[in-house]
């Protein structure tokens, strides 16, 4: 069928699934208030791709001339992934900085798993190759949304999966194995959108050892698979909240679930990792090389949003051209340039897997972007809050200021600089609260991985025998004329 349309999206929901909202099963998530946000967020994925002004960009023709989804496409070129940034921008501008959760975090597990099931392939003789191509053909001919199932629950960190003691059940695991698939139980957590979604790719969320075997498992499954249940993250606001008070929190409900599975069968065409432990971790490495090309260009465009909000309300306020305000909005428009050229220019020096013909963003890069990002971001939220004012988190709510008997007050005790509607400002303070709120900072810490992962990643990638050459030239200690780049340099200073 190809192309799906919105509402043939939303009605593929109706399957009778397992999901709890706090604390109650709810029959049909189509229909519940808070549920529903998230549904509508992911089919703004359908609604663009079937939009003539925008169907260049997001969908090609496959093999069969019908129309699907870029997304799922594998990346092949350096062309490839600029054009994959320019699809995640027009996703996340359209979503006020939150791309639409269709496709956007599973299609880069997916290309992790292309890589990885070549690798074992290559090792073990299996065939999870042609399992995943087959997978990756599925989701596009029935253009699914699909969420990506990474991170378990973990337990005890200081333990591996086999060694918890409470139960075995920390990390998702093969309970069975039968001729025609697996039974697999454990529970994954921080699955975005994983409620809207019509499936799930399950792979391991680090390296294991041969007593991990059974964890280092990665498949496909349908998300109303008997044994499935879905317990939606908690909400920031209620089935009542208004767009006045909440443009961005009721536009956009991640739903960060948790996803049980309880002796769940997994038929074998849809295994991709069956015990093969010692490629566990490089499934979690792969799925962040190529999701960082989809996370920085978010954030970019999230940035773009929060410098903006800033700006307007520091001309709201009449404070525009104070100069410990000017240079808060001129730290925030370097973060936010910054961010973007960092996570292009991963992308112009991207890197080629080795077997295949797949292309990702260069690590170093790309981490140093993720890592720049999050660890400036409460700077920036302070700077935005510290514009915005007490306005922010005291406001009345909109039912006050929409009210007759409090209005004319609201209008006149909030109003800011002349000439700027009271209503805009009351707006903008809003959308600040949004922007700064506590699930905003956590998730800009933990988000496609933590600030610690990425210092261990860029310390591992980091290009040391360079580092030192240079040092050692300087210095006049003999070995720098070892290393590439300074072997041929002429002396310094002259011989004249």
């Amino acid at each position: 069928m190809a192309l799906k349309t919105a509402e043939q999206y939303i009605e593929s929901l109706k399957d009778g699934r397992v999901v709890y909202f706090n604390g109650e099963r709810v029959p049909d998530v189509t229909a519940h208030p808070v549920c529903k946000i998230t549904n509508d967020w992911v089919a703004m994925d359908y609604l663009l791709n079937n939009d003539p002004r925008y169907q260049e960009l997001l969908t090609d023709l496959d093999e069969d001339g019908e129309r699907v989804s870029f997304a799922l496409q594998p990346q092949r070129t350096r062309e490839d992934l600029l054009r994959l940034r320019e699809v995640v921008k027009l996703w996340a501008r359209v979503c006020f900085g939150k791309p639409t959760g269709a496709k956007f975090v599973a299609k880069d597990g997916l290309n992790a798993v292309t890589v990885v099931a070549r690798r074992v392939d290559r090792k073990y003789g299996t065939d999870y190759a042609a399992a995943v191509e087959a997978y990756r053909k599925y989701l596009q001919k029935n253009d699914l949304a699909f969420a990506m199932g990474l991170t378990d629950v973990k337990g005890d960190r200081a333990l591996r999966p086999s060694e918890q003691v409470q139960h075995k059940d920390f990390y998702v695991r093969i309970v069975e194995e039968r001729p025609d698939g697996i039974v697999v139980s454990g529970a994954k957590t921080h699955i975005s959108q994983a409620p809207a979604c019509n499936e799930i790719l399950v792979a391991p969320c680090r390296a294991m050892r041969a007593e991990d075997a059974a964890y280092a498992v990665a498949f496909g499954i349908n998300l109303d698979a008997p044994g499935i249940t879905m317990i939606c993250a908690q909400p920031e606001i209620s089935a009542e909240a208004d767009l006045f008070d909440h443009p961005l929190s009721r536009s956009v409900y991640i739903n960060d679930a948790t996803i049980i599975f309880d002796n769940v069968f997994v038929p074998k065409e849809r295994i991709f990792l069956k015990g093969e432990w010692e490629f566990a971790g490089d499934v979690a490495y792969m799925f962040a090389n190529f999701h960082r090309l989809s996370a920085e260009t978010y954030k970019a465009m999230e940035l773009e949003l929060f410098t903006g909000a800033a700006a307007l309300m520091a001309e709201y306020n009449g404070i525009l051209k104070k100069p410990h305000v000017r240079e808060k909005l001129t730290w925030l428009v370097m973060y936010t340039e910054a961010v973007e050229t960092l996570g292009r220019a991963a992308v112009e020096h991207c890197v080629t897997e080795e077997g295949t013909q797949l292309v990702y963003p260069n690590p170093m890069i790309a981490n140093i972007c993720k890592f720049y990002f999050a660890d400036n971001w409460h700077q920036a939220t302070k700077y935005i809050q510290d514009i915005g004012g007490g306005i922010i988190v005291t406001a009345p709510s909109a039912k006050d200021y929409f009210n007759p008997a409090t209005h004319d007050f609201m209008e006149k005790y909030f109003a800011g600089k002349a000439g700027v509607p009271t209503e805009y400002r009351l707006r903008m303070a809003k959308l600040i609260r949004d922007l700064t709120s506590s699930y905003e900072d956590v998730l800009t810490i933990h988000a496609e991985g933590s600030l610690e992962a990425q210092k261990l990643s860029i310390a591992e990638l980091a290009d040391w025998a360079r580092y030192r050459a240079a040092a050692m030239r300087a210095a006049r200690i003999p070995g720098s004329e070892s290393h590439p780049l300074f072997a041929e340099l002429p002396p310094f200073p002259p011989q004249l």
